[in-house]
């Protein structure tokens, strides 16, 4: 929060010279495109094209430190087929039209409409990543 609020001028939010956050970077792109801020890395696996002079953690020396983010609707174990495959194809639709294509080319996103089966690997993935992570760094709910 420190790097947005403090480049957009706000000064109840004071961050030192020099501090860092790790934050996907869609909502600091009008801040470092205005040059108000410097961004070190980026977590994907390959440069954004919209943040080409930016390398990822890995080109930086981090080596295995790949962040994806992403977002994926789901839905409740029993769904029929049919509804699961007509809500997929309304979602890829939306996905192609040149409204939601245009806006998605000025962020620092990717745009992929997977089906259920070949999402399945990746989302298995990330589950067992980060689950490794909390149990590894013993992270609580309060």
């Amino acid at each position: 929060m420190c790097p947005t609020r403090a480049a957009a001028g706000d000064q109840r939010f004071h961050c030192r010279p020099g501090a860092a956050a790790s934050l996907g970077s869609a909502p600091l792109l009008p801040h470092y495109k205005a040059g108000k801020i410097t961004l070190l890395a980026q977590s994907t696996r390959s440069r954004a094209p919209t943040l080409p002079t930016v390398p990822t953690y890995e080109e930086a020396g981090i080596k295995g430190l790949v962040l994806e983010q992403w977002i994926g609707v789901f839905v409740p174990a029993g769904t029929p087929n049919q509804i699961i495959a007509r809500l997929n194809a309304e979602i890829v639709k939306a996905l192609s039209t040149r409204k939601f294509v245009n806006a998605l080319l000025k962020r620092p996103s990717s745009r992929w409409a997977a089906r259920r089966s070949s999402s399945s690997p990746w989302f298995a993935a990330d589950y067992e990543k980060y689950g490794r992570l909390v149990r590894e760094l013993n992270i609580k709910i309060d």
